[in-house]
């Protein structure tokens, strides 16, 4: 602490004070110059340049995995379904197409679905071939294979991803385009 004509000053490691007189009063500055200011924003700007779209990127990722593990998921369990039941069970796309969701329909009259999946946000799910509804039959195999191509970008082509689906039920996946698309 210094005493300066009857003022006592505090200096705090670090921080810029002064003390000026004028018109008889004492006045404290404090504050960033606008060198500093400058630099800073500076700074920012270019770490939100680079940020910003590696946080794009990824959430089209996630958006993708997350799609492709709902899709096998209910592939899954419409297959141990007809395993369990011993029946046919059908996946179908909801009206609309693949990309708005997709139901497993129950194999016995009068009983409800037993999933009703419904998806949510901009993407598009082919199926090669086209507009194909999946059936397993009561050992866990499917008639013919399927393959759905899932594409969360925003622009054709952004981020794409392969689920295939086996005859003997398996289900396989690819970052990509499908192969036999």
């Amino acid at each position: 602490m210094v005493a300066t004509d009857r003022l006592a000053v505090h200096s705090v490691p670090g921080s810029r004070v002064s003390l000026r007189r004028g018109s008889g009063r004492l006045r404290l500055h404090r504050g960033f110059s606008l060198v500093e200011l400058m630099v800073g924003l500076v700074l920012v700007a270019v770490l939100m340049g680079i940020g910003v779209p590696m946080f794009r990127s990824f959430i089209l990722e996630q958006r993708l995995r997350a799609t492709s593990s709902d899709l096998r998921v209910a592939l899954t369990i419409a297959r141990s379904e007809a395993i369990k039941r011993n029946r046919g069970v059908e996946v179908k796309p909801q009206v609309g197409g693949w990309d708005k969701g997709w139901t497993i329909e129950s194999p016995t009259v009068g009983e409800p679905n037993i999933l009703n999946n419904l998806v949510r946000g901009e993407m598009a799910i082919t199926t090669i071939p086209a507009d194909a509804d999946l059936q397993f039959t009561p050992d866990g195999r499917v008639a013919n294979t399927i393959d759905f191509e899932i594409d969360v970008g925003p622009e054709p082509g952004g981020t794409v991803g392969c689920l295939q689906m086996q005859l003997d039920g398996r289900i396989t996946s690819t970052k990509g385009a499908c192969p036999n698309g």
